[in-house]
């Protein structure tokens, strides 16, 4: 799998959202890749904590799971013979079940016991291999077929009708573990995250400014690490992964084969998709389903994607260029966070200003709606209602009373100044204050 980059610091602040609480961040190693987790959530949550619990999470994945450890689950099971039923943890099992789900829907074109394959191939734990002989992959091929496992459910277990196959998750253990790490954070509370396990990713809510999460989709060039595109997403819990032929390559010759293995052929994928990027409902289907649209290359591949609903960007080369395709619901998926954030930042900015406006209208109307006067200063009449106050000027721009001086009660003799000091001012006072700063 090719990575996507978490990008944290691209993309403005959209107007009208508040900036939230600062970000939390854990990290560390698993499954011979990174990971990275970026949450913010309830004060009260210990990060430390936090970063512990994943990590136990993670480890214990791991020992389910991963081909590289004779110990783990599905190593002991590679290594039987055994044709019987042999129990596997719910972890495993569901993982299992998923894939054979996926592979029934895209006819062997993604298959998790391409195992024998992928190590005559040089891209297993065995390491480096000459190029296989026609003979060698055909043999490897009578060893390989999704079909040949079975489930059982209760209790979880799993059976292979042929006594050499053997299991590889790595193309959707990756996704589980992801799903698993955003679900943990949402059992303690955490609504804003983003996860990622060796480049796949999930993220839910925003960061921590307000705004979008922002992913980041290599150009599909080999030995170089640059950011073609930014998928900006937002709001309810998606996962992100990207397939590619670009990162883990071998030469034979002077020929250079891709780590993707065509199960139906026993061969690497031979065509012009560089890489797929697939956002689904959780990363474990994500994961899944860019592995399949990148066996099935730029044709077939966007052709299944379009019949299955599948949000996917097609990366192809054409020439020396790169060239984009991307599904209906891909393009609706990136198109509504920036469409979105820009509407609610312009009218939030916008129905700020009217509302100010309005009100100060209000303001300079309430001396000619209260007392039927003529609008005076900047007040709009208000200081014309200090006379019911014996004011005679108004705190504001001290506009002198209008009554007579025999009117004013206790002041008969009182005469009034422009130029006077203002001679009282308390909560009743009325003046440029009152109306807010814009």
């Amino acid at each position: 799998m090719s990575r996507i980059v978490a990008i944290a610091v691209l993309g403005a602040t959209s107007l009208g959202v508040l900036p939230l609480a600062a970000a939390e961040t854990a990290a560390g190693r698993t499954m011979g890749t990174s990971w990275s987790v970026i949450w913010h959530g309830p004060d009260e949550l210990d990060s430390a904590a936090v970063q512990d619990d994943l990590q136990r999470l993670l480890e214990q994945i791991e020992s389910l799971m991963s081909t590289w450890r004779d110990d783990s689950e599905v190593s002991r099971f590679n290594a039987s013979r055994s044709t019987d039923w042999f129990e596997v943890s719910p972890e495993t099992f569901r993982v299992v079940s998923r894939s054979l789900e996926v592979s029934a829907m895209s006819g062997g074109a993604f298959d998790v016991t391409v195992s024998r394959l992928i190590d005559i191939w040089g891209f297993g734990h065995k390491g480096e291999q000459p190029h296989p002989t026609d003979s060698e992959i055909e043999t490897a091929r009578q060893l390989v077929g999704w079909s040949k496992i079975v489930l059982c459910a209760d209790p979880p277990a799993i059976r292979k009708t042929e006594p050499l196959l053997s299991l590889n998750l790595s193309a959707i253990a990756k996704g589980y573990a992801v799903d698993r790490l955003a679900d943990f954070l949402e059992s303690v509370g955490v609504a804003d995250y983003l996860v990622e396990v060796g480049g796949e990713t999930r993220v839910k809510g925003n960061r921590s400014d307000g705004t979008a999460w922002r992913l980041g989709i290599e150009q599909p060039v080999a030995g170089r690490r640059r950011v073609r595109r930014v998928l900006p997403l937002s709001g309810p819990s998606r996962g992100v992964a990207t397939s590619g032929d670009y990162r883990n390559r071998r030469r034979f010759g002077d020929r250079v084969v891709s780590h993707t293995i065509d199960p139906r052929t026993g061969r690497p994928v031979d065509h012009d998709l560089a890489a797929v990027t697939v956002v689904a409902g959780d990363c474990m289907t994500a994961d899944a389903f860019a592995t399949t649209l990148m066996v099935l290359g730029p044709t077939d591949g966007f052709d299944y994607a379009r019949q299955h609903h599948i949000a996917a960007l097609f990366l192809v080369r054409d020439g020396d260029g790169i060239r984009e395709e991307s599904t209906d619901e891909y393009r609706a998926m990136v198109a509504r966070p920036e469409e979105t954030s820009a509407t609610v930042g312009w009218w939030s900015t916008w129905l700020a200003v009217f509302a100010l406006v309005v009100l100060a209208v209000l303001g300079l109307s309430a001396g000619v709606l209260l007392k039927g006067k003529m609008l005076v200063g900047s007040c709009g009449g208000l200081a014309l209602l200090c006379n019911d106050r014996d004011d005679p000027h108004c705190g504001a721009c001290r506009v002198p009373g209008t009554k007579s001086d025999g009117e004013m009660s206790g002041h008969a003799d009182h005469t009034v100044h422009r130029d006077s000091a203002v001679q009282e001012s308390g909560p009743e006072s009325t003046g440029e204050g009152q109306r807010g700063s814009g």
